[in-house]
């Protein structure tokens, strides 16, 4: 749901609360619009979760201000010590999202005139539970916050993001070109923002909807959701591994004397080449069937097989030393990690196919 249309219902349900009290006589009705504010959730589910929530702490924060308002009276001490007890309650009792809203109708129930106190703190109470049940109305029946949209096009934002910096990060090696430090870091900057918001709006999309135990499409959906952020993850972890690899690949080539590269070794290089063209197209893939949109199923590619013999024949035939046998851990570490890329991409577009009819 969009930040504008949160902000409208909530000056709706403050609205709508008010005149409710007003209405019914129920007064300050300032204390239904303050409770209605409070109960506004991102989420129907979480509105639920919070006014349940709420309920136990009005309860307990009524018990405490109507036991201090007889024995001290209704005045700033009473309120002082109010305050500190629903806190303590609160934390005690696990109950610490709405503390603020315990402590608003324990001040508010104190506020009420000694001579009149019980009268008056039982009509707070219904003007503090008329907020509450406002604005968990109107979360559900007015514009319901939709998450699964949002979710799936900054999952893709995300994913283009990386995924951008996984082939750059590649090409730099196969080509080798050292990748700028300030640019990594910038773009370290920029996909650590990228997860915070997905990560945020995917907490949100689980618990939209007014049904706690959700469907099985969305259930489909929140394992398929899962596995492509885990899938980020992997790849973000390899570009950080394959820059690191391109790094000590230039380094161990110029203490080397920058020795020419032979027929043998490009072979290798120009099928990585393929194998990350390969991947791109599945990646690409993958974020067409996460608009559920419907994708020819991936062939299985001979690449592998063909990389394999020429890495074994590659193997068999380089001089002895240190030099060679690093150039073979390294070449062998970037092509484990664009098969996993490229497989892991196949596996999730399987995933999601196999629920499109």
């Amino acid at each position: 749901m969009l930040a504008g249309a949160r902000i409208l219902k909530t000056g709706l349900a403050v609205g709508l609360s008010m005149i409710i009290c007003n209405l019914f006589n129920v007064q300050p009705a300032i204390f239904a619009a303050a409770a209605t504010v409070l109960n506004m959730q991102p989420s129907v589910t979480k509105s639920f979760l919070n006014a349940q929530e709420q309920i136990y702490v009005h309860f307990l924060s009524i018990g405490i201000a109507v036991i201090l308002g007889l024995s001290l009276g209704p005045n700033p001490l009473s309120m002082g010590l109010a305050t500190a007890l629903v806190i303590y309650s609160c934390n005690r009792f696990n109950l610490k999202s709405t503390i603020a809203g315990g402590v608003m109708a324990a001040i508010f129930i104190l506020g009420a005139p000694a001579t009149e106190f019980l009268g008056h703190a039982l009509t707070r109470s219904i003007a503090i539970f008329i907020g509450v049940g406002t604005a968990l109305v109107i979360n559900l029946t007015i514009a319901p916050p939709r998450y699964r949209q949002p979710l799936i096009e900054k999952l893709i934002e995300l994913n283009t993001l990386i995924d951008q910096a996984y082939v750059h990060a590649i090409e730099n090696y196969l080509e080798l070109r050292l990748t700028d430090n300030e640019q990594m870091l910038t773009l370290s900057v920029q996909v650590e923002n990228k997860f915070r918001e997905v990560t945020s709006l995917f907490d949100r999309y689980r618990t939209e909807g007014i049904s706690f135990s959700p469907g099985r499409a969305q259930e489909e959906d929140t394992h398929l959701f899962t596995d492509y952020l885990a899938y980020n993850k992997g790849l973000w972890q390899r570009t950080k591994d394959i820059t690191f690899l391109g790094g000590e690949r230039v380094d161990r080539r110029k203490e080397a004397g920058d020795l020419p590269i032979s027929a043998e070794f490009q072979e290798i290089l120009d099928l990585l080449h393929e194998a990350v063209t390969l991947y791109s197209t599945h990646n690409h893939s993958l974020q067409i069937v996460l608009q559920d949109r419907v994708v020819d199923p991936p062939e299985e590619p001979h690449i592998w097989r063909k990389l394999d013999t020429i890495l074994n024949h590659w193997h068999d035939r380089f001089p002895s030393g240190s030099y060679y046998l690093h150039a073979l851990v390294e070449v062998s570490l970037i092509a484990y990690k664009i098969r996993w890329a490229a497989k892991e991409a196949v596996r999730l577009i399987g995933t999601k196919g196999s629920h499109i009819e």
